[in-house]
């Protein structure tokens, strides 16, 4: 614990909450037991509901503290469905450096994702939509979008991203 002089006071009058990125057994224990919740990056729905959610859960439980807040950290490109797979290489492309990580990789092995391109929520809103209810039901209570435009194209790439982060807005109203 520390304290900081500031005579301007900026901030919360509230406890600022805590996450850990905790990915593996020790560290979802110890994130139950003393944060406030887990912030993950490379864990699809699988992996979240049959291994980060029941072993935080029950930490924070035994601990007697409330559900933690599990944040999933996920790429979603808006575009045509047809667009799916031009969305995955380019999130393979752009995003794969995490994939070769031995704590990543291992996260992937307890899910069904194989690469970063899996988890992309991608497609047209109703695509995007579902894949955030899947979260949601795998018990992630808050999503940490990276939001992957596609073009051919400065211009393009500009506006693929204000246009999915139009949309995800829109559907964040839906998925609360």
């Amino acid at each position: 614990s520390f304290s900081v002089h500031n005579p301007t006071v900026l901030g919360a009058d509230t406890p600022m909450p805590v996450l850990v990125s905790a990915l593996g057994p020790v560290m979802l224990q110890i994130a139950g037991e003393h944060a406030d919740g887990t912030s993950l990056w490379m864990a699809d729905e699988k992996a979240i509901g049959e291994h980060i959610a029941p072993k935080i859960n029950k930490a924070a439980a035994e601990a007697g503290k409330p559900a933690p807040r599990i944040v999933a950290g996920i790429p979603v490109t808006l575009c045509a469905n047809s667009e799916i797979e031009e969305a995955k290489d380019r999130a393979n492309r752009v995003l794969a450096e995490a994939e070769t990580s031995p704590n990543y990789q291992r996260l992937l092995d307890r899910g069904e994702a194989r690469n970063v391109g899996d988890l992309l929520a991608a497609g047209d809103e109703e695509s995007i939509l579902k894949r955030f209810k899947q979260f949601a039901d795998a018990g992630v209570t808050d999503l940490s979008v990276r939001l992957l435009p596609i073009g051919d194209n400065r211009d393009e790439l500009i506006a693929s991203k204000y246009r999915t982060r139009e949309v995800i807005a829109e559907l964040a109203k839906a998925v609360r």
